[in-house]
């Protein structure tokens, strides 16, 4: 037995700011980040009374309501301790639960809130023949945008595979352990797990057992990240909760607490057996230019109508493409631990004032997306859906920024009458 030196109980940390706050050792031993984001939105959603109905009729959340609110509120500790090991604790304080028991439609008098999880876990590294070993509660390992951290987001809300396949109820996240790792070069990652699938966003799981895992790669990567090309493929396979599953989707601009925001798609709850998800994604950076996109299907196994008719296996896909353009000449960062996008640094930060009217006005960002999502598959007839967003993006710095977006979607339901719906969103948003 290898005789080790007993460790040290007290260490001196020295605060340094880099984009973020952290105390750490003068060895980089240990470190704590202590920081956070919010996104404070505003949205107006604008279409006919009928387009928002449910099949049947009734009342589909709070409809096309303006609001303003909360979207995101997290607070965040995370670092490292004896060098090897890394600790998350993060929670969003500004999720809600409606306490309208039995009535309809949700309102937002009824409103509790309800901390959510979102990455608690702890992680050892450089394990042998399995890399960084995480546990605990964690982004899924699929989709690039789902592994895009939502202060980094260049549209206010994730395309429609987001509510669908990576992220329905549990806000992409999974309960479990992950092996990650990065080859010597940095170019390409693999990551790996079995998870406890969720179907709340409180980090509960019961019984069943889903595994999946991601690779990435960089083919092309020169001038730093300003020139780059990124593949990539994941998987997420398993059990259902309550043998059935439910794949919905709602507009890509919220008006509210989950609860209450309009559903436009939905399968409805299909019972079934196991589910089987892929995902293969590409991302491109040149210069000024970014280029992403996506594409999932999901297979349901098993599956029987709400009706008791069997279906065998169903299928289900969307998928989204999008380009952004810095009109100010930064380009978009890029994570290579995570493979995907990180924080946009401005060439110059904001700096115009009363007293500086020649300052500096930051960094722009025009952008536009295409998504769809279908749900229609034999006797399920979940609807489809079509979307484009156009967004704007005025980051002050490297901390705070405004971001500006218009969306145009077709809703194509079963039941309802097909129809446009057109809305616009403001988002104010910060992070430390």
């Amino acid at each position: 037995m290898m005789d080790c030196p007993p460790p040290k109980k007290r260490f001196t940390l020295e605060a340094v700011w880099d984009n973020q706050l952290r105390f750490e050792t003068q060895d980089k031993q240990f470190s704590i980040h202590v920081g956070g984001n919010a996104q404070i939105d505003t949205t107006w959603l604008i279409g006919p009374h009928g387009v928002f109905e449910l099949p049947g009729g009734g009342t589909n959340g709070v409809e096309n309501a303006a609001a303003t609110y909360l979207r995101r509120v997290r607070f965040r500790f995370d670092g490292t301790i004896y060098e090897r090991f890394d600790y998350s604790a993060e929670y969003d304080l500004a999720n809600a639960n409606n306490e309208n028991d039995g009535q309809q439609p949700p309102s937002f008098g009824n409103i509790t809130g309800a901390p959510a999880p979102a990455n608690i876990w702890m992680q050892v590294r450089d394990v042998p023949y399995f890399g960084n070993v995480r546990i605990g509660y964690q982004v899924k390992p699929i989709g690039m945008e789902n592994n895009t951290n939502q202060a980094s987001l260049p549209f206010l809300e994730r395309a429609d595979n987001m509510d669908a396949f990576w992220g329905p109820f549990d806000s992409g996240f999974a309960l479990g352990v992950t092996s990650r790792n990065v080859s010597d070069s940095e170019r390409v990652t693999w990551q790996y797990g079995i998870y406890r699938p969720l179907i709340n966003v409180f980090g509960i799981g019961l019984n069943k057992v889903e595994w999946g895992g991601r690779v990435t790669a960089l083919p092309v990567y020169e001038d730093e990240g300003r020139r780059l090309v990124h593949v990539g493929f994941g998987t997420l396979n398993g059990e259902l909760p309550q043998n059935e599953l439910k794949v919905r989707a709602r507009p890509v601009l919220r008006n509210g607490p989950g609860y209450a925001v309009p559903i436009l798609v939905n399968t409805g709850e299909v019972a079934g057996s196991r589910q089987y998800t892929i995902n293969p994604e590409i991302a491109a950076v040149f210069g000024p230019w970014t280029f992403q996109a996506e594409w999932t299907g999901q297979a349901l196994t098993d599956a029987v109508t709400s009706a008791g008719d069997p279906q065998g296996t169903v299928f289900y896909h969307g998928g989204y493409a999008e380009v952004l353009y810095f009109l100010t000449g930064e380009y978009q960062p890029y994570d290579k631990d995570d493979g995907a996008f990180g924080t946009v640094i401005p060439r110059n930060n904001y700096t115009l004032s009363r007293k500086n009217p020649n300052g500096c006005c930051g960094a722009w960002q025009i952008g536009l997306r295409f998504s769809y999502l279908d749900l229609n598959d034999k006797g399920v007839q979940g609807g489809t859906v079509y979307d484009w967003t156009a967004g704007l993006n005025w980051f002050w710095n490297p901390n705070m920024k405004l971001q500006f977006n218009y969306i145009l979607e077709r809703r194509d339901q079963p039941g309802v009458d097909p129809g446009w719906i057109n809305g616009f969103g403001i988002r104010a948003a910060y992070t430390f």
